[in-house]
């Protein structure tokens, strides 16, 4: 049986769905406090959320810059409470460190920013040095960050303990969305413009290329470090690539547009939020195959695994 939530954004709706896997059922909606958030993180016991208020508009576009981060209660499904940020930043990924801390993409200020959730305030700033960080990974022993440059095709190492940049890498002219190994030896982002991945050496820097059927977006790597997963958003499908020949091997075909892939901890599913068709598909790993999908609020986006507290 498929154990603990799915907690999936709902961007139209200003909302987050929570969705109890074993019995496939929602088990609560929350409206977030403005619009609108896009990404959310759980912390390890499951009993809180993270929103951070991104925008109204797409990345790049001119509208409102948000600097709020609500908390859901993931006891109750309520909203518990919103905590500000100093300054316009357009808060984008969060992510619960090992450390119990929380990191935020804080995208107009080109950082990740460290906010202590006990007290609500900003107790770091990683620098991206360059604009449009919207997404990052923290590698598995929490001494780097590694930001998505979306605009300018680069990816940026942070030391974490130093705060300071490492080494911007050039990649492409645009990438989007990035997912690390498990080893944290390589992260991978998808070129928007070319079907391809890029997979980076963490040591090196080096960027080798895994080729696709069709462009990619959300990627994720299954526990064991075998198999990564990626939405092929414009052509509606999911595809499994075998990390050591780098060669994609199966192909799904999903609901409309698979965004952001979250893989369960267990390793035998995957899911993606389908934002064009209102559905989170769920996909057997072992057999390339749709095991369930399940119906959302609209314009579902980004998504995160929780126990169920």
């Amino acid at each position: 049986m498929t154990t603990g939530r799915l907690l999936v954004v709902c961007k139209d709706d200003q909302s987050l769905e929570v969705i109890d896997l074993a019995s496939g059922t929602t088990a609560g909606r929350v409206r977030a406090s403005a619009f609108t958030p896009h990404e959310v993180a759980a912390t390890a016991d499951g009993t809180r959320a993270y929103l951070p208020i991104y925008s109204d508009v797409w990345l790049g576009d001119p509208g409102t810059d948000g600097r709020a981060i609500d908390v859901v209660d993931l006891v109750t499904v309520e909203l518990a409470d919103t905590f500000p940020i100093e300054f316009a930043s357009r808060p984008h990924l969060p992510i619960v460190g090992a450390d119990g801390r929380l990191y935020v993409g804080t995208e107009l200020d080109e950082s990740i920013s460290v906010f202590d959730p006990s007290t609500r305030l900003r107790v770091g700033r990683l620098p991206t040095g360059r604009p449009q960080s919207h997404m990052f990974v923290l590698s598995p022993d929490g001494t780097r960050a590694y930001s998505a440059n979306v605009d300018t095709g680069t990816v940026s190492m942070i030391d974490v303990a130093a705060r300071s940049l490492i080494q911007v890498v050039e990649v492409a002219d645009e990438i989007n969305r990035i997912s690390i190994s498990p080893d944290g030896a390589t992260v991978y982002c998808a070129d928007q413009r070319q079907p391809r991945l890029a997979a980076i050496d963490t040591t090196t820097a080096q960027v080798r290329w895994i080729e696709l059927p069709d462009r990619a977006f959300g990627t994720a790597v299954t526990p064991d470090g075998r198999t990564l997963v990626a939405a092929l958003r414009w052509t509606s499908q999911i595809a499994l690539v075998d990390l050591a020949t780098s060669t994609v091997t199966t192909v799904i075909d999903v609901p409309s547009h698979p965004q952001a892939i979250v893989i369960h901890p267990d390793g035998h599913v995957a899911y993606s939020a389908c934002d064009a068709a209102n559905e989170v598909v769920e996909v057997a790993l072992s057999t390339g195959t749709v095991s369930r999908v399940f119906p959302t609020a609209r314009q579902p986006d980004g998504m995160c695994w929780a126990p169920v507290p």
